[in-house]
Order: C-alpha cells, then sequence, then structure tokens
C-alpha cells in the first residue's frame, strides 16, 4: 500500500495535469488531514487566488449554504473550493470507540478543548445526555455503560480522564450536540446530487468516519479518498503504523539535511506516542541533540528518548525547565493516567528545582548572570563549555557539577535557569515540602495537588 505522502503526491500530480475530482476527503489523523488538504487546495487553485476563490466553512454554523458557495462563480475566474474541517457527517454510534480514544489521546496531550469536543460527540452519538455526564463527573459510570456509551471496557488510564473531562463540561454548561452524523451528511448527499459545477471542488478532513455510511461510498464513487491514518487498524492497536511512521520521520530527518539508519529509525518508532505532533515533537529532540553532526546514530536516539513512565517524567521534568505550564500538565496527566505512584515524581520534581539552583548558582559566578536561551547547543559548547571550566573568585562548586552532567543535559539545564531566579527557585522548594506533607495528611485530591504546585512552581507564585 501506497504511503499518505505518495498518495497526496499523486492527488497534487493529477490535478496539475487537469484531472480534478468534485470531492476530497482526508481522514485520520487531524495534522496530517489537514497538511494534505492543504497541498490539494494549493494545486487547485494558486495561493494569489485563494483569497477569493476559497472558502473555508465551519460545518455547524455554514454548512446549509454549501450548494450555494459551490455554485457562486469567483469573481476573476479560476477554480472555486469550498474546505470544511474535522467533520462530522462521517460519524455513527459504531464510532463511540473511535470518538473516545482520541479524546483520551487530546486529554493526556493537554488539549483539553479538542478532549472535550470529542467526548461531547460521543456522548451524543450514543444519544446520551447531561445525566450521564454528571455521572461520569462523579466516577459513578457502571462497566455496561461505559462500554455502551464509550464504544470500549473502563480502564485505570481512561479513569481520570472520563472525570476530569466529564466535570469540566458540568463546570462549563456545555452542550450536548445532537447525534450529528444523518443531519449532516444529508446535506453532503443533497449537494452531490445537485452536482458540483465543473470547476469546484469541496474538500473535507475528519478524524473519525464509519466507511459504513452512503456518504462515505458516494464520495468514493465520484472523488478521492485519503486515508491519513496513524495505525494499522487492528484491535488493541497501540504504536502508529510503522510505515506511516517511519516515513516522516525520514521525511523530518532529510528536511534537517541529515541521515539516519533503519536501526534508529525503529528505536524512535517503539518510543513514540500516539499522534504525528508527539512523533515530529520526539524527532525535534532528537535533532536538537545531534547539532552540527550530519547523521544521527541509534545510540543518540536511545540518549534523548525513553519508554513509558521515564519518557513521562523526562517530558515534566523538561517542561518545569522550560517554564511551560501547558506541557507540564500534560505530562503530569500522563503520569496520573498511567497510576504512577506520585513520591517518586515528586522527588524527581525537587531533583530538577535543586538542579535548576546548583545552574543558576554557575550562571551568576561564571557566565555573568545570563545565557541567551536560543543559543544552539553547537555555540553553546564551544563558547560556553570553556567559560564553565575557569576559576573564579567565589566559586562554590556549582558549575565543576555541572560539568559532571552529559553536555547536553547541561546546556538543557542552563538554559532552563535562565528562566527563573534564586528567589523562585528556593520558593519551588518550599511549595514542594509543602505538597509532600498535604499528600500525607489533607486528603484532597492528588492530582489537583500536583497541579497546583505545577502551576505555582512555573508561575512563579
Amino acid at each position: 500500500m501506497a504511503g499518505m505522502a505518495e498518495t497526496i503526491q499523486k492527488v497534487v500530480s493529477e490535478i496539475t495535469r487537469g484531472t480534478r475530482h468534485p470531492v476530497y476527503l482526508l481522514h485520520g489523523d487531524e495534522l496530517l488531514a489537514k497538511d494534505g488538504a492543504k497541498a490539494i487546495v494549493d494545486a487547485l487553485v494558486p495561493p494569489e487566488q485563494q483569497s477569493l476563490n476559497v472558502e473555508v466553512i465551519a460545518e455547524d454554523r455554514d454548512l446549509a449554504s454549501l450548494p450555494v458557495r459551490l455554485g457562486t462563480l469567483p469573481l476573476l475566474g479560476g477554480s472555486k473550493v469550498v474546505v470544511v474541517h474535522d467533520s462530522k457527517a462521517f460519524v455513527s454510534k459504531q464510532n463511540l470507540g473511535d470518538l473516545a480514544k482520541k479524546s483520551l489521546q487530546a486529554w493526556q496531550a493537554g488539549d483539553g478543548e479538542r478532549a472535550l469536543r470529542l467526548f461531547l460527540q460521543a456522548v451524543g452519538a450514543a444519544g446520551e445526555g447531561e445525566g450521564f455526564v454528571e455521572r461520569a463527573a462523579r466516577g459513578e459510570v457502571s462497566d455496561p455503560e461505559w462500554e455502551r456509551v464509550l464504544g470500549a471496557e473502563a480502564t485505570p488510564e481512561a479513569e481520570p480522564w472520563l472525570r476530569e473531562i466529564a466535570g469540566r463540561a458540568v463546570a462549563d454548561g456545555a452542550a450536548i450536540p445532537e447525534a450529528p452524523g444523518a443531519g449532516l451528511a444529508g446535506i453532503y448527499e443533497d449537494a452531490i446530487q445537485r452536482g458540483i459545477p465543473g470547476n469546484a471542488s469541496l474538500v473535507l478532513t475528519a478524524e473519525v468516519v464509519d466507511q459504513r455510511r452512503a456518504l462515505f461510498k458516494k464520495i468514493g464513487a465520484i472523488g478521492v479518498v485519503i486515508d491519513c491514518g496513524l495505525r494499522t487498524g487492528r484491535t488493541g492497536e497501540t504504536q502508529m503504523n510503522p510505515d506511516r511512521a517511519r516515513e516522516k520521520i525520514r521525511e523530518l530527518v532529510a528536511a534537517a539535511a541529515k541521515t539516519i539508519p533503519g536501526e534508529a529509525v525503529a528505536s524512535i518508532v517503539e518510543r513514540t506516542g500516539f499522534s504525528m505532533r508527539a512523533l515530529e515533537s520526539e524527532v525535534e529532540k532528537i535533532l536538537l541533540y545531534v547539532g552540527t553532526r550530519p547523521a544521527i546514530t541509534p545510540a543518540d536516539v536511545l540518549e534523548v528518548l525513553s519508554n513509558s513512565r521515564e519518557s513521562g517524567i523526562f517530558d515534566l521534568t523538561n517542561a518545569l525547565c522550560d517554564r511551560d505550564a501547558g506541557r507540564a500538565l500534560r505530562a503530569l496527566r500522563s503520569l496520573l493516567g498511567k497510576r504512577e505512584p506520585l513520591p517518586p515524581t515528586l522527588g524527581r520534581i525537587a531533583g530538577e528545582i535543586r538542579t535548576l539552583i546548583i545552574a543558576r548558582g554557575a550562571l551568576e559566578r561564571q557566565l555573568e548572570g545570563t545565557m541567551d536561551p536560543g543559543l544552539a547547543y553547537g555555540a553553546f559548547q564551544s563558547r560556553v563549555l570553556p567559560r564553565l571550566q575557569r576559576k573564579v573568585e567565589g566559586d562554590d562548586g556549582s558549575a565543576a557539577r555541572l560539568l559532571e552532567m552529559h553536555p547536553f543535559r547541561a546546556f538543557n539545564t542552563l538554559k532552563g535557569a535562565t528562566r527563573y531566579s534564586l528567589s523562585e527557585l528556593v520558593r519551588a522548594l518550599t511549595a514542594i515540602h509543602e505538597t509532600d506533607l498535604a499528600l500525607k495528611s489533607s486528603g484532597a485530591p492528588e492530582g489537583l495537588l500536583m497541579e497546583r504546585l505545577l502551576l505555582s512552581i512555573i508561575g512563579g507564585e
């Protein structure tokens, strides 16, 4: 089976040769589908004409006017394209498990809005209402109900997701959409039945599709359907489709003008999460680590990436270093979802803060209190490391302790230290101690205490 990028290239090539279709549907991974849609739109309409000839509409607000929009000729001629992202027209009760899984994945990635939207879609598609959401927020959903509404068995990993997302829906008074598929599909089917003008095209993206729906089959008959999914589709599959993942890794590495052997590619695939965004993030870490070297080795991958719990803690401490609250909360939620014990996690947070204090001392004494956080790793090795090796008056040993680390670790730690003052780091240690006591004695929700701690540290409170 051809890779997705190859399929997109084939479609674009057909368009440039004059073969155009009335409908293009790209379904699966959100990022890949939107990137592919952009490539198709760019082939259909030159960029300089897109402001007049391309309309991107919201399905929930503008879909009724779709036939009119497709039939309205561009003012200055050329092709007309209407784009609808994230279509719900292909959703059915058979998709409940897919919707719930994608909501869980979005929650683990820290995208609360998308997680909530997908969760509410699942609830609506199952024909449920506020009563289910309120019970879910209280943790009172039975196993049979969980399977009936969310299309899967309850798991320890998913329980904190359901309670938090349902709780947010209750707190926000979020509206539960009606079962979306049939009504929306009817509008698209009507537009297809009327006939789409020869100089017009409809471009759709969708995360979840039921391929048995009549609309899906009609688009397949008259247009182009591109699967942008990342998985193999087998029951219980947790890894990305290896072919898709390998294809993207080589594309990213080639764009950085580097090479990578098959063994290193396989190692990345084994250690990468569930979405293309996660894959790109991991490859970016490796490219930063490699610096100016022309080739990535298997040892580089093993040095930068690690498995399961260690990977989650690595992401959490990195986010603290970067003073990135969103990433820190995402990493924490991932650890909570895996039911990891909190004392070791709290200990690693404390250890990271102590390391930042050491780095702050080296900054003050060896580097005149600052270092450009945008400094490249190669420049750090050639310009900053020699300065850390100098003997200075009042040296407290901070620089020597940094030099004991791997240079890449020292590089990231010093960058992190530039984002905090010494007083903020000392207050962070106090906050960690207070959180430790609260975890042992207060009875408050552990996740809430940990989130407050992270926000306190990163916010400088």
